[in-house]
C-alpha cells in the first residue's frame, strides 16, 4: 500500500511539472528544446565554441604551410648555391665510372700534387684508393676539415705503398680528394679510384660500374660459400674486377657468356689487389652478360668481402715508377 501511495505522489508531480513547463513556454512546440541555448537566455550575446576552434585551426593551419613554404624555399636555395658552386669548381670532378690517372714529380712545382672534387651520388660507404709502384699520401677534406684519420694520410693500406681510406660520405656533399708523393718519393705514375658501396636491398642486383656489393662468407658448407653476381658493360673495353675486405683471403673467378672462365690457371688465388684480394683486368664486349663469382679461400676464416668493376685509361697492373702506364 506504501508502495502505490508513493508512486501515485511521483506521478502527480511529475504532471504538475510538465503543466509548469506549459506556462513557462507556452509557445514551445513540441522537439523544440534542441533550438535553446542556455548560454544565451539571459539575454546575453555568446560566440559559437565551435566557429572560434574551426578559426583557431584555420589560422594553424596557414602557420604550418607558411612555414613549410619557408622551409622548401630554404631547401631550395642552398641546393641551388651547391649546383652554381659545383659547377663553379676549381677542381677537376672525379666520378665512380672513371678513374683519374696522371704523373706526379718532385722536381716539378706544378706537379708536386693533384686534386679532385668528389661528389657522391648517394649516403653510404666509400673506399678511395691509389694505385702504382711510387709511395703516395692520400688527404680528403670535407668543409676545409681533413676526415683521413690521424697517421693514415700515408698510411699505405693500399697494394705495396699505395693508400686505401674507407669513409661514409653524404649524398651530394663536396670531398676534396689531395693525392702527392711521399717526400722520399721523387716521381710516380697514379690511378686514383673511387667507388661506393651499393644499399644491402640492391645485393642481388646485376653488378653496376663503380658500385661494390657487400656479402659474407664462409668455409662452412653449411653457411654461404661463394657469392655471384653479373657485370653487363656498356662500352667494350678493359675493366678492372676487384675484391676487398678487411683481413680476409678471398678467391675469384670470372666467367665469359659462354661458359668458360676467363681467370688464367693458378691466378683464381692470385692475391694480385690488396694484400690477399684479387685484382682481375679482363677485356669485356659491350652487351654482353660476365659472371663474377667469390669465396673464401679454403683456410680462411668468415667474414665480409666487396667485389667491384672499375675502369681506368691505365692498367693497375701496369702502372709503374715509369712516366707513362698503359
Amino acid at each position: 500500500m506504501k508502495t502505490k501511495l508513493m508512486t501515485a505522489a511521483a506521478l502527480m508531480i511529475l504532471f504538475n511539472t510538465a503543466g509548469q513547463a506549459e506556462d513557462i513556454l507556452p509557445n514551445a512546440e513540441a522537439g523544440g528544446w534542441g533550438n535553446f541555448n542556455p548560454l544565451t537566455a539571459g539575454g546575453d550575446v555568446v560566440l559559437d565554441i565551435t566557429e572560434e576552434r574551426k578559426e583557431e585551426e584555420r589560422r594553424a593551419h596557414e602557420a604550418r604551410a607558411e612555414a613549410e613554404r619557408v622551409r622548401l624555399a630554404e631547401i631550395a636555395r642552398i641546393e641551388e648555391e651547391k649546383r652554381e658552386a659545383r659547377a663553379n669548381d676549381i677542381y677537376p670532378e672525379i666520378y665512380v665510372t672513371r678513374a683519374k690517372v696522371f704523373c706526379l714529380y718532385r722536381d716539378e712545382p706544378v706537379d708536386l700534387h693533384r686534386t679532385f672534387s668528389y661528389y657522391p651520388e648517394f649516403t653510404g660507404w666509400h673506399v678511395i684508393q691509389t694505385y702504382g709502384r711510387g709511395d703516395t699520401v692520400m688527404e680528403i677534406y670535407h668543409n676545409g676539415e681533413s676526415i683521413v684519420n690521424e697517421g693514415k694520410s700515408d698510411g699505405d693500406d693500399g697494394q705495396d705503398n699505395n693508400e686505401l681510406q674507407h669513409k661514409y660520405l653524404v649524398e651530394g656533399e663536396r670531398y676534396v680528394i689531395q693525392v702527392y708523393l711521399q717526400s722520399k718519393t721523387n716521381r710516380g705514375s697514379i690511378i686514383l679510384n673511387v667507388w661506393a658501396q651499393e644499399p644491402l636491398e640492391k645485393l642481388y642486383d646485376p653488378l653496376k660500374l663503380g658500385l661494390a656489393k657487400k656479402f659474407w662468407l664462409s668455409t662452412d658448407d653449411y653457411d654461404q660459400t661463394h657469392f655471384t653476381t653479373t657485370f653487363t658493360p656498356e662500352t667494350t673495353g678493359r675493366y678492372n674486377i676487384e675484391t676487398y675486405s678487411a683481413d680476409e683471403d678471398t678467391v675469384m673467378e670470372i666467367y665469359h657468356p659462354d661458359g668458360y672462365s676467363m681467370v688464367a690457371s693458378g691466378e683464381s688465388d692470385g692475391d694480385r689487389g690488396v694484400d690477399n684480394e684479387e685484382l682481375q683486368v679482363k677485356y669485356f664486349e659491350a652487351g654482353k652478360t660476365y659472371t663474377i663469382q667469390v669465396y673464401m679461400e679454403d683456410f680462411d676464416n668468415d667474414g665480409h668481402a666487396w667485389v667491384h668493376v672499375w675502369s681506368s685509361y691505365w692498367s693497375p697492373l701496369n702502372c709503374s715508377l715509369s712516366k707513362k702506364c698503359y
